[in-house]
Order: C-alpha cells, then structure tokens, then sequence
C-alpha cells in the first residue's frame, strides 16, 4: 500500500524524513507561530509523509488553493480545509494513518475538527484509489487525528503531573502539547501523536 500511495502523490506536496535520526522536520511559516519547525521523533523507515497545506508561492501558488481544483475554492464549509501533515505507515502487519496539524496557541475547536475531518475524507479517497486501481485493500488502516499546540491550558488539567496520562480528547482528535525551544523549535515522537 505504501508503495501504492508513492505512485498517486503529487512529488511536490512529500515531506521526506531522515532515515538516519528516524525524524521528520515540519514547518510552519505564519508570523504568529510559536514553533516554527517542529520535529516529530521515532519515524520508522518505511514511513510516508505528504501535507495538505502545500503553498508553494509564485504562479504555482494557485493550483493548491484548494484540495481539487473540481471544487470551488471561494466554498466556506470547510471542503477546501487541509491538514499540515498526513504520516502513513505499518508496524506488525498494522498500516496507520495519521492526520496532524500544528496550531501554535488556542487552536478552534469547530475548525480544527473541520480541518481534520476534511483530511481524512480525502486521503479515503487517496486508499479508495489504491483499492481500485491498484487492487490493494485499504479498508483496514487505522487512522489517527491529533494537533500540536503551545497552549498548555487547551489540556485539561488533573489533580497532580501525571507524565502518563490520557491525551486530552476533542471530538474525533486529540491534543498534545509542546514547549517551544530555543530557535522556535519543538520536538514529540510519532507514537505520542498516533495514541
């Protein structure tokens, strides 16, 4: 399936990962963003990243306006709405998807969950195109949808530090927080984001 998927990606919009540190670099240009490159640690070999929020810049810049250009990009219900990071992988005989995106302070909880939401149905339709053109079944990946903030108080609080605790639930996606480093970065491990 992973190979399948190589062959469907646009090359433009792959975020490749160092196979020797097993780490993916994600940036985030806005002014406003507390981390500017987060590093999502424990990436496995085979693994394969694209994003979804692809702005190239320049003349280039309008054929990722939206997710297709067949759907209106002046549409406000969310159709258009992209993720930063999807991260596919197996693991045991087990393929995982992962839907991710980086929001530096007090994330939307209705946009957010559109956001999401929107980037799961078009990367079922990205399996959905392997099933059927490549014979492959895809029916079986567990996806996953988590965010990044540098908003501590979006997690709910306990009573005490509890440094194995449940990651704090919204709709179908949870939230992880991390602290900025020195330089605007940050780092947290696949397997945190994909519990």
């Amino acid at each position: 399936m992973l190979a399948a998927i190589r062959e469907i990606i646009n090359p433009d919009i792959v975020i490749n990962h160092d196979t020797a540190q097993k780490e993916l670099m994600l940036k985030e240009d806005g002014s406003d963003s507390r981390i500017s490159t987060l590093y999502i640690t424990n990436i496995p070999d085979t693994a394969f990243a694209f994003t979804l929020d692809h702005q190239p810049g320049g003349k280039d810049n309008r054929w990722f306006q939206q997710l297709s250009p067949y759907v209106d990009k002046r549409n406000d219900k969310g159709v258009n709405k992209g993720c930063d990071l999807v991260v596919l992988w197996q693991e045991d005989n087990v393929h995982t998807a992962l839907i991710f995106d980086l929001k530096s302070d007090k994330p939307k909880v209705e946009a957010t969950q559109k956001q999401l939401d929107n980037s799961e149905l078009y990367l079922k339709y990205l399996l959905s195109m392997i099933t059927k053109h490549y014979g492959i079944p895809t029916d079986a990946v567990v996806v996953k949808r988590a965010i990044v903030t540098t908003d501590n108080r979006t997690i709910k609080k306990g009573a005490t530090y509890r440094p194995n605790a449940e990651a704090s639930q919204v709709g179908n996606y949870h939230i992880e927080t991390v602290v900025p480093k020195a330089y605007k970065t940050g780092y947290i491990a696949l397997k945190k984001l994909a519990r």
